[in-house]
């Protein structure tokens, strides 16, 4: 079955390398550019495999890459962080969709997925479960229309999940639960790529720091 292919580890990364990114990268950062406005999903970074890490967020996808085991044809990951608030709606924190090298092509034919998928959560929150589906994209569209199967993965800090680039997926909001204070889930998405995307969004991995306005805390 595909949904047998989804692994969930935890920890993803040593507990102190967790604590070194949160430091360098604190929740009140990542709310304060969400205020202005930042786009998480258009700045992505691209760090090549043959590259040893240089910066905390490299340090953790080396991790992170142990436990996901790529393909020797993988070459290197596109990482960026996924950034929502939890009472945005009671239904879709994030729709579903596919992983793909350039958010902006049109052309389903132009369209790649990356070898492999996967989130490490940052923080723990009451709900944004991860809902990975077994849909896959055709020239026809989605298939199947409705999902025959689905996983549902409960955020929790330092949990890490890998499934195939290729799956459906998005993140759920509260639906049923009852409603809890607003706190915001902060997750590093990491895929695994045979070749580098050609994004216009997609930098190299060593910007970030200047990116997300963080070189006064590189070294901390």
């Amino acid at each position: 079955m595909t949904l047998s292919a989804v692994k969930q580890h935890k920890p993803g990364v040593p507990t102190h390398e967790l604590n070194k990114l949160s430091r360098v990268f604190p929740p009140s950062h990542f709310e304060r550019l969400l205020k202005e406005g930042f786009h998480f999903y258009h700045t992505t970074f691209w760090y090549p495999l043959d590259r040893k890490p240089e910066n905390v967020f490299e340090s953790v996808v080396s991790d992170l890459k142990k436990l996901a085991n790529p393909s020797s044809n993988v070459i290197g990951v596109e990482w960026w962080f996924s950034v929502l608030l939890t009472n945005t709606t009671p239904q879709w924190l994030l729709r579903c969709h596919f992983d793909r090298n350039d958010l902006a092509e049109k052309d389903p034919k132009a369209l790649k997925h990356p070898e492999k998928s996967s989130v490490l959560f940052c923080n723990a929150v009451p709900y944004g479960d991860l809902v990975v589906t077994d849909q896959v994209m055709t020239e026809d569209g989605t298939h199947p229309k409705q999902p025959h199967d689905m996983v549902f993965v409960r955020p929790s800090r330092n949990l890490y999940v890998v499934f195939p680039g290729h799956l459906y997926h998005g993140v759920i909001g509260r639906m049923w639960r009852p409603l809890k204070p607003e706190k915001l889930r902060i997750t590093m998405a990491v895929n695994y790529w045979t070749e580098r995307p050609k994004a216009s969004y997609l930098h190299d991995s060593r910007e970030c720091l200047t990116r997300f306005r963080l070189e006064s805390r590189s070294n901390d």
